[in-house]
C-alpha cells in the first residue's frame, strides 16, 4: 500500500497545493517578469508589496486549478497510455510528449486568467471590472488574447518540470553518488528550471504583449490589440523598436530565478503531498482493519 500509484485525482489535487504554494512564495518574481517585458520596471514599484503582490488572490486562484489540470491530466493520460501498452513505465519521449499535452490543456484556463491578471496589474482595477471591460470590448474570446504563446510555453514550462527535471535528478545521482538526494533535487531543478525558461521565454514574452495590449495602458490611448492582433504583429512591433532578440528575452532575469525556485518547490512538495497521500491511505486501511476486527470480536 505505501509504494501504490496515486490516482489522476489525487495528483490533481497535490497540483492545486503546490502551485498554490508556489504562487504565494514567488509573485513578486512574477510582478518584476511582466514590468520588464513591458518596458516599464521601477525599482519603486518593484519593491513595493502593494504592487509586486497585487493580485495576489487571483493568482493564487488561477495557479491553482492550472497545475491541477497539469497534474490531473500528466497522470490520467500516463495512465491510460501505460494500460493501453501493458507497461508499468512510460519511455523518456513518452513522458516528455504527455507533459507538453498537459501543460497545453492547463493554457484553456489559465489564458483568461493571466490576461485579467496583468491588465488588473496595469491598471489597478478589480478582477470583475478588468474581466468586464475586456469582454466588453473583444467578446469573450478577448479573454483568450494570446492562448497560442500560453498553451507553447506551457507545455515547454510542463514538460520541464515534470520529466525532463526527473530525468536529470536520476542521472545526477548516478554521476555523484555522494550527493545527498537534497542536493540532488536542487542540482536538478537548476538545470531543467534554466532549459525551460530558455525555451518558453520568447513565447511567455509575446504571450505577456499581446495579454497587456489588451486594454489601453494610458488614457486617451488606443488599445495596442486594435493594430497588433497577432504573435507575428507582435514579433515585426517588437523588431522595428530595437533588438529583436533582447526584446524577446525582456524580464529572462526574474523569470529565470522563479522557473529555478518554482521546479524546487515543485519538487519536494510534490514529493512530501505524495507521501502524506499514501500515508493517509495506509491510515485508512489501518483504521477499516480495526473495525472490521473489532465487528468481527462483538
Amino acid at each position: 500500500m505505501a509504494d501504490r500509484e496515486l490516482t489522476a485525482l489525487e495528483h490533481a489535487g497535490i497540483g492545486a497545493s503546490v502551485g498554490s504554494i508556489e504562487m504565494a512564495i514567488m509573485r513578486p518574481a512574477v510582478f518584476w517578469k511582466t514590468e520588464l517585458q513591458q518596458q516599464r520596471f521601477s525599482l519603486s514599484r518593484a519593491i513595493n508589496p502593494s504592487y509586486c503582490y497585487r493580485g495576489l488572490p487571483l493568482a493564487i486562484a488561477s495557479i491553482a486549478p492550472i497545475t491541477c489540470i497539469q497534474f490531473g491530466a500528466n497522470s490520467l493520460i500516463s495512465s491510460g497510455i501505460k494500460a493501453t501498452k501493458g507497461a508499468s513505465e512510460l519511455r523518456e519521449s513518452e513522458r516528455l510528449g504527455v507533459a507538453v499535452v498537459a501543460g497545453a490543456a492547463s493554457a484553456l484556463v489559465q489564458c483568461p486568467c493571466q490576461l485579467v491578471e496583468v491588465n488588473q496589474s496595469n491598471h489597478g482595477s478589480s478582477m470583475f471590472s478588468t474581466a468586464r471591460r475586456v469582454v466588453s470590448e473583444y467578446g469573450f474570446l478577448g479573454l483568450y488574447r494570446g492562448y497560442s504563446m500560453g498553451a507553447t510555453r506551457e507545455g515547454i514550462f510542463c514538460s520541464s518540470y515534470m520529466a525532463v527535471n526527473p530525468m536529470v535528478k536520476s542521472w545526477v545521482q548516478e554521476q555523484r553518488l555522494e550527493l545527498s538526494d537534497a542536493a540532488a533535487t536542487l542540482a536538478a531543478s537548476a538545470v531543467s528550471g534554466t532549459l525551460g525558461a530558455a525555451l518558453s521565454h520568447p513565447a511567455d514574452t509575446l504571450k505577456t504583449r499581446l495579454q497587456a495590449g489588451a486594454l489601453p495602458l494610458r488614457p486617451g490611448e488606443p488599445a495596442e490589440a486594435l493594430r497588433i492582433h497577432g504573435p507575428i504583429d507582435a514579433l515585426k512591433d517588437m523588431r522595428e523598436k530595437g533588438d529583436l532578440f533582447k526584446k524577446c528575452f525582456a524580464g529572462f532575469s526574474p523569470r529565470l530565478f522563479r522557473l529555478i525556485c518554482c521546479t524546487y518547490i515543485y519538487s519536494i512538495s510534490t514529493e512530501f503531498l505524495e507521501s502524506l497521500y499514501r500515508s493517509a491511505s495506509v491510515d485508512l486501511v489501518v483504521a477499516g482493519t480495526r473495525v472490521q476486527v473489532s465487528q468481527s470480536l462483538a
